[in-house]
């Protein structure tokens, strides 16, 4: 998909779930405009400073999302470059946060958005993973990967017990470096190694309805359907190895990945909600030496996590603990060459007070 058919289809989803702005209005000088404003902007604007407001929070099993998370003890299978063959102990870091800038909403209070009334704003993520492996000596860190950018989140209340949220990122930069001690086992171990700059910026758009009383009065739950696709022709890394300016590598050419998600929690029981969270993501496996014979391929990666999550509202630190599972393309940095890649783990994740 391109960046502007991403964008059309972007636009006629929010029109479907309920801006629909008549087209009288348009024609209309300012004054008589205002006095016209369809329903959906129906009170004053309120703005709010730093205030974090529940609009398309994240799916707990989204991978290399903004939020503090441990997945220890975990377990995963051996990298591209591992000394030692076999599955390792192997723990995974996440530390990071959608820090919310400034919003407007029609409505006063700071919750969900109830029927008919709406929000926009703005946020900063900022997060960066990291993974280490407890098997091959010295227990190297095997990569961290950084990311930040600017977002735009928009929530409408389109019943009592669903709303229509949207996302989208309109510039956002990943750096991804492979550990030190990893990199230097596997220059001297393995054969022809290369460190590649996986680095980039791109634009990502989402689209989310979410609910509640599904089921049972008091549940949650959430369906969504988003996308990345990096800026300019590049794609998703250099087309020179670290050590050189000379261009050795192939660029990546099927750059637009789509993701879909569902997620359910039941109705409070003992302080917490039980939940079950899905994430699926069309992913490229990166080849950096593409060739007729062997071109780029995809692979249909997926998380699934099931857990116990505190309440909305509730101030404990301890905001939810899971079991996770992963498999498909590697998701860290370069080790994105590596197709049928697993991980398994208990895992905790934790707010501020």
């Amino acid at each position: 998909m391109t960046n502007t058919g991403a964008r059309a289809v972007l636009a006629l989803l929010i029109v479907g779930g309920g801006l629909r702005f008549p087209e009288a209005a348009v024609a209309q000088p300012a004054a008589a405009a205002s006095a016209a404003a369809p329903q959906i902007l129906n009170g004053p604007l309120h703005t709010k400073f730093f205030r974090d407001l529940p609009w398309y929070e994240l799916l707990r099993a989204e991978p290399h999302e903004g939020k503090v998370q441990l997945l220890i003890p975990a377990w995963a299978k051996g990298f591209p470059h591992s000394i030692e063959p076999g599955t390792r102990f192997a723990w995974q870091v996440t530390l990071g946060r959608e820090i919310p800038i400034f919003a407007v909403s029609t409505q006063i209070a700071d919750g969900e958005m109830d029927r008919k009334e709406w929000g926009l704003g703005v946020w900063t993520p900022v997060h960066f993973h990291m993974i280490e492996d407890f098997k091959d000596p010295s227990a190297p860190i095997v990569d961290t990967d950084y990311r930040f950018g600017a977002m735009v989140k928009f929530q409408y209340g389109i019943a009592e017990t669903l709303r229509l949220g949207v996302r989208y990122v309109p510039w956002a930069h990943e750096s991804t470096h492979l550990g030190d001690e990893y990199t230097i086992f596997a220059v001297n171990n393995i054969r022809d190694f290369e460190r590649i700059n996986v680095s980039y910026e791109y634009q990502e758009y989402g689209i989310s309805f979410e609910g509640s009383d599904l089921f049972t009065e008091g549940d949650d739950w959430k369906a969504r359907h988003g996308g990345i696709i990096p800026w300019g022709p590049d794609g998703y890394y250099s087309d020179h190895l670290l050590e050189s300016d000379a261009p050795t590598l192939t660029p990546s050419l099927k750059n637009y990945e789509p993701s879909f998600g569902v997620e359910y929690l039941m109705a409070e029981w003992r302080g917490r909600q039980t939940y079950v969270s899905f994430d699926l993501r069309d992913k490229l496996i990166y080849n950096y030496h593409q060739t007729p014979e062997n071109p780029e391929q995809r692979q249909w990666s997926f998380a699934l996590q099931i857990g116990r999550a505190a309440e909305a509202g509730d101030r404990t630190a301890l905001k939810d603990y899971f079991i996770q599972f992963y498999r498909g393309v590697n998701p860290y940095g370069q080790l994105r060459s590596q197709e049928d890649w697993w991980s398994i783990g208990f895992g905790w994740t934790f707010g501020l007070l």
